[in-house]
C-alpha cells in the first residue's frame, strides 16, 4: 500500500468533506479483486489519518468514550423490545431476559441483560426501543432503531459509522489497517487485539461490513426504513410540539448516518416525501433557505403508528 495515502487522504478529506472515498484510492495499486495476502502485515508510518476527522458536532452527541468494546447483541435486544411490553421497571425487563436468553451460563445472561439494558434503555422501560415496537411490532423498523441506539450508546462505534465509514464508497473493500489507524486516533494509542476484532465484528453485526476469510473487509450498503427515519427525526427534533429544524442543523447530527443513509441527498429524498404525504407541516429548499417544520409529534406518530 502506498505510505503516502494517509497524508495524501487526510488533506482531501478535510479540504472536501462531502467527497466520497472510492475503490482507488484506498487500493491505489490493487484491483477490486484485492486479497489481504497483497496487503502488508505492518502499518505504514502515516503523517495523518485516513478516515474523516470527526466533527465536533459528532462528537458532541456521543457519551464519554471508552476504549473497550464488547460484542454487540441486537438479537438480545430485540427479544428485550418485545419483552418489554410486559414489564413495568427496568428490574422487571432485566428478570425476564435472565429468564429467557439462550446461554447455559446464568453469569453470562446477567451480564448480557446489563449491557442490553446499557445500551438500548438508557432512557428508560417506556423508552423509544419499547414504544417502536409497541406501536409497529416490525422487526425491520425495530432493528434501525436499536442501530441507532446502540451507535448513540458506545462512541466508539458511532464515530466509526459516521467519520470513517460514512465517506467511503459503498461496496468498496477496505485495507485492515484503515480501522487501526482510526483506533488509534481516537483512543490517543494502540488498541488492544480484542477492540480491534469486536470493533469489525460488530460492524458486520450492525450490517455495515460483509467479512470473509482471507479477504478484505467490504462496504455493505444499508437501505434503512423510512418510517424509522421519520421516528428517529421526531424523536430528536420533535417530541412535543412542532418545531422548525434548519437543515444544517439535521445534518450536524451523525443519526442519519446511524440508520445508514450514505448521503445527505437521500435525506432530502425522504424528507421531501414526507412532505408530499403530509407528514411534515413544510420542507422549504430554496436559494439560501433550507429548512423542515414538522406538523406531528412523536407521540402522534407512534399513537396512529404513521409509516413513510
Amino acid at each position: 500500500m502506498n505510505n503516502n495515502l494517509f497524508k495524501t487522504q487526510s488533506s482531501a478529506i478535510r479540504n472536501d468533506l462531502p467527497q466520497v472515498i472510492n475503490q482507488q484510492t484506498l487500493w491505489p495499486d490493487q484491483s477490486q479483486e484485492a486479497s489481504l495476502s497483497s496487503v502488508p502485515s505492518e502499518i505504514p508510518s502515516t503523517d495523518g489519518p485516513v478516515w474523516h476527522a470527526p466533527s465536533q458536532a459528532s462528537l458532541t452527541h456521543q457519551p464519554c468514550l471508552s476504549k473497550a468494546l464488547q460484542d454487540v447483541l441486537l438479537p438480545e435486544a430485540l427479544l428485550a423490545a418485545k419483552l418489554s411490553l410486559n414489564c413495568d421497571s427496568l428490574e422487571q425487563l432485566q428478570a425476564q431476559l435472565v429468564a429467557h436468553l439462550s446461554q447455559n451460563s446464568h453469569e453470562t445472561r446477567v451480564r448480557y441483560s446489563q449491557s442490553v439494558l446499557r445500551w438500548f434503555f438508557a432512557d428508560g422501560i417506556s423508552g423509544l426501543a419499547s414504544r417502536v415496537w409497541a406501536a409497529y411490532q416490525d422487526e425491520s423498523i425495530e432493528k434501525d432503531i436499536l442501530r441507532y441506539l446502540y451507535l448513540v450508546a458506545e462512541p466508539l462505534m458511532g464515530g466509526c459509522v459516521a467519520d470513517a465509514l460514512y465517506p467511503l464508497e459503498e461496496s468498496m473493500l477496505i485495507p485492515p489497517n484503515y480501522f487501526d489507524q482510526y483506533l488509534r486516533e481516537r483512543l490517543g494509542g494502540e488498541p488492544s487485539p480484542k477492540t480491534r476484532g469486536r470493533l469489525k465484528t460488530n460492524l458486520m453485526r450492525l450490517g455495515f461490513l460483509t467479512r470473509a476469510r482471507g479477504k478484505p473487509d467490504r462496504l455493505t450498503p444499508i437501505v434503512p426504513t423510512k418510517t424509522a427515519f421519520l421516528i428517529v427525526f421526531h424523536h430528536l427534533f420533535a417530541t412535543n410540539g412542532q418545531r422548525t429544524i434548519e437543515i444544517r442543523r439535521l445534518f450536524a447530527n451523525p443519526f442519519w448516518k446511524y440508520l445508514g443513509f450514505k448521503s445527505e441527498d437521500g435525506v432530502r429524498a425522504v424528507l421531501r416525501e414526507a412532505d408530499v404525504a403530509g407528514l411534515l407541516g413544510k420542507y422549504i429548499a430554496a436559494d439560501q433557505l433550507e429548512q423542515v417544520t414538522t406538523c406531528l409529534t412523536l407521540d402522534e406518530i407512534l399513537t396512529r403508528k404513521i409509516r413513510l
